[in-house]
């Protein structure tokens, strides 16, 4: 047996002071049954300290997550505008190049069709052909310029209500805004440089997103004078 030194309240040999008003007693902190409650409570003290810190990581985390989540599924209209650009002058960018020139259902039908691979070939054959002449294009840049007039709307819409006839697909487009855009190329031909401008029009076309029409704003004006209802005149 063993006596408290505090108290003088005796106790077995390897135990502690049974006494609740031993002085020694009061003098120890007082201790949960959860022996981690202390460092717990440091924890949430830091977290408490830290609060704006914390918030401002997750505000960034979560800004990182849309951002990527809007870009891999959505595209503007200078990325429509930078992926025409970018696959129109590589041997391999002809189905990527047709299909943002093309509504999504006439697509399908053109890509199941023998015109395809005909197309295809000669879109890859004229690659190689200027990889042959030692001919080099590069894109320098891609610049959005002005907004499309309702007249090239008009064009546009024309445009795309011929090519859904062509390949049998529900006609009812509605084009609702686009833009032209300027595509500065670098040639390189025989050691001399030349530099080319391309326009080119990206529009939104209802319910298939931003597609690109390979014709200037002013070109398509001209087509928005022909009448929508009668197809068969433009045609001729």
């Amino acid at each position: 047996m063993a006596f408290c030194k505090h108290c003088g309240t005796e106790y077995p040999d390897g135990g502690s002071c049974p006494n609740p008003a031993c002085p020694g007693a009061q003098q120890a902190p007082a201790q949960s049954g959860n022996p981690l409650d202390g460092g717990f409570n440091d924890a949430m003290e830091h977290v408490k300290k830290n609060k704006s810190a914390i918030i401002g990581a997750v505000i960034a985390v979560i800004v990182i997550v849309l951002v990527i989540v809007f870009l891999g599924g959505h595209m503007g209209a200078k990325g429509a505008a930078n992926k025409y650009a970018k696959n129109v002058i590589k041997k391999s960018g002809f189905k990527k190049t047709t299909k943002i020139t093309m509504l999504d259902d006439a697509y399908k039908e053109y890509k199941d069709s023998d015109d395809f691979d005909d197309d295809k070939d000669i879109f890859e054959e004229s690659i190689e052909d200027l990889k042959d002449e030692d001919i080099k294009t590069k894109i320098k840049s891609v610049k959005k310029g002005n907004k499309l007039k309702s007249k090239a709307l008009k064009g546009a819409k024309l445009y795309f209500k011929l090519q859904a006839q062509e390949y049998d697909v529900d006609d009812d487009i509605e084009v609702k805004k686009g833009y032209e855009f300027k595509v500065k190329m670098k040639i390189k031909e025989d050691g001399d440089t030349d530099t080319r401008t391309n326009r080119i029009c990206v529009v939104k076309v209802k319910g298939d997103g931003w597609k690109v029409i390979p014709v200037s704003a002013d070109s398509l004006e001209s087509r928005g004078d022909y009448d929508l209802d009668d197809l068969e005149d433009y045609l001729d």
